[in-house]
């Protein structure tokens, strides 16, 4: 059947995007859900999906009723085409083009914003007041009560506690190598498209860049192993990852962390119940990373 084109121009896309700077790309179709799609270019992935408050740095958003016409008629498996002469985006079989040009473009990329341990003092107390009221519960397997217990130094039990007492232990000395066997304990533990262990370092990970720390700690041991994370865990994961490395996050993760940095137009709460709010654990699984990076840099 042949489709009658369709050009969607209302939307953003962030900045980081992997085909951007290339001059033709194909890719396909992955994997399809209520509020987006996956399309596979290679082990890079672009999510094409709703505008739901949350910028993904690998994804382009459109509204729910464009993306209710293309998810309507593609399927996985249908070949994909940027061209970069035309700043298009098309899907071959149902004739639907993504015009970038004509759309916003936003930035995840995460900028070194506060000097080294600044102001952690007075963040741990308001992220650990907010969660705990919010009940909610990570997913690595402890109850947020006992997870926030091992930072206060009670003594681990389980192999679960005793290498997040490792881990805390190692992210205050960032002098040192991190274990990358620690880190791969970590990677794709969970469930989902993306494992709580993932949301976790990610968590982890941007509060080491916004402290000037990407160089050493979770970050760098993500770095040696990036060639194994496709079979470490999921695609999706894997691809937070490599944009985590290169300094890029999520938007509810910048958000939350300009709340703490008590920029203006950023309310603490509003950000923070944004990002505990995302997926059913992703969420406070990023959220928890965030706490326990900031608790372990506070002992410093």
């Amino acid at each position: 059947m042949l489709y009658p084109a369709t050009f969607i121009s209302r939307g953003r896309y962030s900045s980081s995007v992997i085909f951007l700077n290339q001059a033709r790309s194909f890719g396909v179709v992955q994997s399809i859900f209520a509020n987006g799609l996956n399309i596979s270019f290679g082990k890079y992935l672009v999510f094409v999906g709703t505008e739901y408050g949350n910028g993904v740095p690998f994804g382009i958003h459109i509204e729910s009723y464009l993306y209710d016409r293309l998810v309507a008629e593609t399927f996985i498996g249908e070949e994909v085409e940027w061209s970069s002469d035309r700043k298009l985006l098309s899907f071959a079989n149902c004739n639907v083009h993504i015009h970038i040009l004509l759309m916003h473009e936003f930035n995840c990329r995460l900028e070194l914003r506060a000097g080294p341990d600044h102001h952690l003092a007075g963040w741990a107390p308001r992220m650990r007041e907010l969660a705990l009221r919010m009940d909610k519960e990570p997913g690595l397997g402890l109850s947020l009560t006992d997870a926030l217990s091992l930072t206060d130094g009670r003594e681990g039990g389980s192999v679960l506690e005793r290498n997040l007492l490792t881990l805390s232990n190692a992210l205050k000395d960032p002098q040192q190598a991190m274990d990358s066997n620690l880190i791969k304990y970590f990677i794709g533990r969970g469930q989902g498209l993306t494992p709580s262990g993932d949301d976790f370092l990610v968590g982890i990970m941007a509060v080491e860049h916004l402290l000037g720390k990407a160089g050493s700690g979770v970050s760098q041991a993500i770095r040696v192993i990036s060639r194994e994370l496709p079979s470490l865990t999921t695609q999706v994961s894997a691809n937070y990852y490599y944009n985590a490395t290169e300094g890029y996050f999520s938007t509810v993760i910048l958000d939350m962390l300009a709340a703490l940095l008590n920029e203006t137009e950023f309310n603490f709460e509003v950000c923070a119940e944004a990002l505990l709010n995302v997926g059913s654990r992703s969420g406070i699984d990023t959220y928890y990373g965030l706490l326990f990076a900031i608790l372990s840099c506070e002992m410093l």
